[in-house]
């Protein structure tokens, strides 16, 4: 009964749990008096010396009528309470004359989405078209009018 304790604490519990990914976002560096935002979510983790590290992509905001794409690796982990963070640093592609820098840290580890969210009181048909589907779900999170509302 007195080794249970001990067995306990010198378990390993800052070793990140395979098959998580990161959110990260951010802005890039201002060039040509203009900045751009971005946000994405890393793949999945891929060992590295013992370590792991994570390989993102996306698409920056539209700003001055272009955007930019960012992709990379991240850093390897960096341990951060209650878990770990990476870096996510690099160059933008080249477009309208310009690239630019950014440097942002991920959140936390997660695990991945496998599937959309439902959203209550929404039932979707298959056969129904998608544009039907955004019309419901608008009036199903709409503010009700003065009129609908009981007295």
């Amino acid at each position: 009964m007195g080794s249970a304790p001990d067995e306990v604490k010198s378990k390993e519990v800052t070793a990140p749990e395979a098959g998580h990914v990161h959110d990260y976002w951010g802005r890039t560096s201002t060039e040509q008096d203009h900045f751009h935002t971005f946000e994405g979510t890393t793949g999945l983790d891929t060992p590295v010396d013992g370590d792991h590290v994570h390989r993102f992509a996306n698409e920056t905001s539209r700003a001055h009528g272009h955007t930019h794409r960012m992709a990379g690796t991240t850093s390897h982990q960096i341990p951060a309470f209650p878990g770990h963070v990476h870096r996510i640093q690099g160059l933008t592609t080249f477009d309208e004359g310009h690239a630019h820098t950014f440097d942002v840290q991920s959140s936390h580890p997660h695990r991945p989405r496998t599937r959309r969210p439902r959203l209550a009181g929404v039932q979707e048909k298959p056969d129904e078209p998608e544009r039907s589907r955004r019309a419901l779900l608008r009036i199903s999170l709409r503010k009700p009018r003065p009129s609908e509302t009981k007295r």
